[in-house]
């Protein structure tokens, strides 16, 4: 991303403003004579500025396009920092050591200075991007609101518009309005108006584009041109064994190109799950999209034993065996981003189902710190973290976060003095300085790996999933001999971990021994901040915010539905976390078989902050809705209507959090077993804030709703 040139704000690099000599009085005095000192500064250039407007170019004459672009570039504006100054949207001392920073790099290495600002978060790309259609007099262009046309796209090619950073918006007239984050792109300039004849230039920001790109030259546009390749290609509509055999080496075929666009949509869409599912009468591709699911595309179900071969061709798998699950793995590029995408492969009754997980190497792995965790829940984590022995669980159905944690730990605790051992299944991100183990594809289990590593002088081992009483008891024997062991769990909550111990087999007093803390989380989806807007509540919403955090808020906001955010009205993720701190009470209570219950509400009454009370303070907050927290964190004494309302049963909603109620459950309710770990409600995946993980068997879809006759069901 292209940005303002350095040397445009070179006059303000000098020894009298950024050197050492440059003395700074505190306080909000001190702010205001550093603004007036700078903007003196350019005060002898005021005269000669001026506001450009609207800007146009056209190539019906070469050099009347040179003379346009000249012009352009030659234009008086104000510079960009005194800008950003006088609107108020940075302090004169953080563009001061912005200038410093920049002043420091070598010429041929030195970035702009709207880049530089954004990179140290001290403005973001929106608001770059309006500084610079107010500094170049353009329009500044609203992709949240605004969508490409179909002319528009049509008279720009994806090729040239992904080369250029740029998005056309619109046509009026005969000139295409092209929205572009860097105004001084001259290169784009001319082979847009080379290519287009005459073009109108709009300032947005990179992000938007990048998003619009997406949006708009949508992979699975021309997907119906290979489908109908594929039929006329057909005979009786079966896929014979020869064509089977091509897949691997013609890439032209169509359902290659089928295959290759459903994966790289998914990844523009920001899907961290692609499901191929065969019906009765097509086969049917859904996105996982923030945790919820939706259609993109709905192809011939004579296609299916096609694209399910073709991905065993890529992942390496039996072609020929269509009886038997089977797993794998293989390496993907979008757009230029290594891509890891795991498949599953189950047989159904119309066909095999493919369920693919995306997994993008380039995305930066995540801190403790922004992961989204209460000050005080993060400071008391940390605590046990930094233990040089005991054994740290996370828990929580598929997809809820688990693995980002674990490696946003790992990151916490690595440092040059200590041996860091992980066993994984697959290896989904490298560090640096730390030796990891993969499972998949070494024909080793767990336990097999566990055992090699506890003779390699470790320090902190990271266990992937424990998935066996075998494994348990090999992890616990290890924290319990000076290691400290980070593994996670499919379990309800924090609490429910210590009877899936105990159900494998493990006993009570080496669970007691062994564990230091459990983390029990889900990912709500957030607000869109771009369509947010203010609602009236229900009865309903209101008594359930009421009971469990006491207040309600000044405002309820729900996300109206825009191009940021696809209609969806939630952009994002944001996590919610229980820990469940292994004091001496929580030991006796786990030695002396204590139920569920017990555990939980001893551990709410030394302090433990649920949940359930953390997702209902964001809706307080204004971050997410009551509707989110229903459908992904699990409430005892909640139910869900056939109708999508939220109603009370059992012992009620506030027997979820009082300590005084010995059961908030009634006794025939149907509430996943904390000894099922397939009975967990997982609608999120490990992929958003913060990444993807767990095991590969999270890649079955874990959140979807039976289709039964009940009147209501356990959220």
């Amino acid at each position: 991303m292209l940005y303002l040139l350095a040397g445009a704000c070179a006059p303000w690099c000098t020894p009298g403003l950024v050197g050492s000599g440059h003395v700074r009085v505190a306080g909000e005095e001190s702010r205001r004579v550093k603004r007036a000192s700078v903007l003196r500064r350019n005060k002898g250039n005021a005269a000669a500025k001026t506001s450009l407007g609207g800007v146009s170019f056209d190539s019906e004459d070469e050099a009347q396009l040179d003379g346009q672009i000249d012009r352009w570039l030659g234009g008086q504006r104000t510079r960009l920092g005194e800008l950003l100054l006088e609107l108020g949207t940075i302090e004169p001392d953080d563009l001061l050591d912005t200038l410093a920073a920049q002043a420091g790099i070598p010429a041929e290495d030195r970035r702009r200075i709207g880049g530089m600002l954004v990179d140290a978060g001290l403005i973001d790309e929106v608001g770059l991007a309006s500084a610079l259609s107010r500094q170049f007099g353009v329009p500044l262009a609203d992709l949240r609101m605004e969508s490409p046309t179909t002319e528009a796209i049509e008279a720009v090619p994806e090729e040239l518009a992904r080369e250029h950073g740029v998005v056309p918006l619109r046509v009026v007239g005969d000139r295409v309005q092209i929205v572009s984050a860097d105004p001084y792109d001259t290169e784009a300039i001319r082979a847009l108006t080379h290519h287009c004849g005459r073009v109108a230039l709009l300032i947005g920001s990179m992000a938007d584009i990048e998003r619009h790109q997406g949006e708009a030259y949508n992979a699975l546009s021309e997907a119906d041109r290979h489908i109908q390749a594929f039929e006329l290609s057909q005979d009786d509509g079966q896929v014979s064994l020869e064509a089977i055999e091509t897949l691997q080496v013609d890439e032209t075929a169509p359902v290659v190109q089928v295959v290759n666009r459903v994966i790289t949509q998914g990844v523009r869409s920001r899907a961290s799950d692609v499901h191929l599912e065969p019906t009765e009468t097509d086969v049917r591709v859904r996105y996982r999209i923030d945790g919820a699911m939706t259609d993109a595309i709905r192809l011939p179900l004579a296609m299916g034993p096609g694209l399910s071969s073709r991905i065993k061709v890529m992942a390496e798998l039996n072609i020929v065996e269509r009886r038997r699950p089977q797993d794998g793995q293989f390496s993907y590029n979008v757009d230029g981003r290594p891509i890891d995408v795991r498949c599953s492969i189950v047989p159904t009754i119309h066909g095999e189902k493919t369920v693919l997980r995306l997994l993008d190497k380039t995305r930066t792995l995540i801190s403790l710190n922004d992961l989204g965790m209460t000050s005080e829940v993060a400071d008391r984590y940390r605590s046990i973290a930094r233990s040089p022995l005991g054994m740290i669980l996370c828990t929580g159905p598929t997809g809820s976060g688990k693995t980002t944690t674990l490696y946003a730990t790992l990151s916490e605790v690595n440092d040059p003095t200590k041996n860091v051992v992980t066993i994984e299944d697959p290896v989904e991100y490298h560090f640096e300085g730390i030796t990891q183990m993969p499972v998949t594809g070494t024909g080793i289990s767990f336990a097999d790996g566990l055992r090699g590593i506890l003779r390699q002088d470790p320090d902190v081992i990271l266990v992937g999933e424990i998935r066996d009483e075998e494994t348990a008891r090999i992890a616990m024997q290890a924290s319990l001999t000076g290691h400290l062991v980070l593994s996670s769990l499919h379990a309800v909550d924090s609490a429910a971990a210590i009877h899936r111990f105990t159900d494998m087999g493990i006993e009570p007093f080496l669970v007691a021994s062994a564990i230091s803390g459990v983390v029990g989380q889900r990912l709500l989806r957030r607000i869109c901040n771009g369509c947010a807007e203010e609602v009236e509540p229900s009865a309903t919403e209101i008594q359930l915010v009421e009971t469990h955090v006491g207040v309600l808020p000044d405002v309820w906001k729900r996300g109206r539905g825009c191009n940021l955010c696809a209609g969806t009205g939630y952009r994002g993720r944001v996590g919610v976390y229980e820990l469940l701190e292994i004091n001496d009470e929580i030991r006796e209570l786990i030695v002396s078989k204590a139920t569920h219950h017990e555990i939980r509400r001893a551990a709410l009454a030394q302090g433990m902050k649920s949940m359930q009370q953390q997702a209902f303070e964001l809706v307080l907050a204004g971050e997410t809705t009551v509707d989110d927290v229903v459908r992904n964190v699990y409430a005892p004494g909640m139910e869900l209507q056939v109708d999508g309302s939220v109603g009370f049963g059992g012992g009620g909603v506030a027997g979820a959090e009082d300590p005084d109620v010995d059961d908030p459950l009634p006794s025939d309710s149907p509430v996943p077993s904390v000894a099922d770990p397939t009975a967990d409600r997982g609608d999120t995946t490990d992929s958003g804030v913060n990444g993807s993980g767990g095991s590969h068997s999270e890649t079955a879809d874990a959140g979807q709703t039976p289709d039964s006759g009940q009147v209501t069901e356990p959220i």
